[in-house]
């Protein structure tokens, strides 16, 4: 399977999830929308920096939908080996459950600017090494197509070609029903394990990039343990409460069991999915 065909099936590397491409948020604060170089992620292999607006789990939705919804008609016309995408905007606000879309078109097309602009920089400490790219090369309307076209950057394809990618788009009209970007996060994030996984809810927290102070902590605890009680069930996900004491409120240990709906590609030389 070549790389431009496991992306139409699997278009979301597992690494861009793992290290936080995108924050467990639906919006940040004015202050730091606009910051030239932010450190998103670190762990004792990678650090991760964006430029332009931080992104959020609203630009991983829409960028979802015209991944695995968008056409790709012109894609297999064309000569350039590059992923495209044609999509409309009202498509899109209806998957997101915006009721009277036409009243969003300038917030979409704002969003979809924050996906084209964002630089994301991985610096590898072991080797030294270092990637830069946009996400996304351009997306603009076609007056010919009647349509908007997103076309994924070379330098990003790139990138995906050598990780790990998934398809959960049977499960995604489900996320986007979510009501706590946290939740969509963690979910995202539990999926990439195509073995499953069990880990306690604290250190899910901290893997999926909560930030702040104690209670910013306690509130994003709370609301995952929440939602996770009613939906968690919808992705093979459960909660054992590790002890009685209910004063110990990170007690708790999630369960996510491999959905089969859910599959996990092996890069081009490994040849395989999961």
């Amino acid at each position: 399977m070549n790389t431009l065909i496991r992306f139409r099936q699997a278009p979301i590397s597992v690494k861009e999830i793992k290290l936080n491409f995108f924050a467990p948020v639906e919006k940040v604060t004015n202050k730091n929308r606009y910051k030239f170089e932010t450190k998103i992620y670190e762990d004792e292999n990678f650090e991760v920096y964006i430029k332009g607006v931080r992104l959020t789990q609203i630009h991983r939705d829409i960028l979802d939908i015209i991944l695995f919804y968008g056409d790709t008609t012109i894609e297999q016309q064309i000569e350039e080996n590059v992923p495209v995408r044609t999509f409309t905007l009202y498509k899109v606000l209806k998957m997101l459950g915006h009721k009277n879309p036409t009243k969003h078109i300038g917030w979409l097309k704002n969003k979809i600017d924050d996906l084209t602009n964002a630089t994301i920089t991985i610096k590898e400490k072991n080797v030294g090494d270092e990637l830069s790219f946009h996400i996304i090369r351009v997306a603009k309307y076609s007056k010919k197509l009647e349509s908007y076209v997103l076309v994924i950057d070379d330098l990003y394809l790139a990138f995906f070609e050598k990780e790990l990618s998934i398809n959960y788009k049977t499960l995604l009209p489900n996320i986007l029903k979510l009501k706590y970007a946290v939740t969509k996060m963690a979910i995202r994030y539990l999926l990439t394990h195509s073995s499953g996984i069990n880990i306690n809810i604290n250190k899910l927290l901290k893997k999926i990039g909560v930030v702040g102070g104690t209670r910013n902590f306690d509130i994003q605890r709370k609301k995952l343990l929440e939602e996770l009680q009613v939906v968690g069930k919808d992705f093979n996900i459960s909660l054992k409460k590790m002890s009685n004491d209910n004063r110990k409120k990170s007690d708790y240990t999630i369960i996510y069991e491999r959905h089969k709906e859910v599959k996990v590609y092996f890069p081009k030389q490994n040849e395989k999915e999961v």
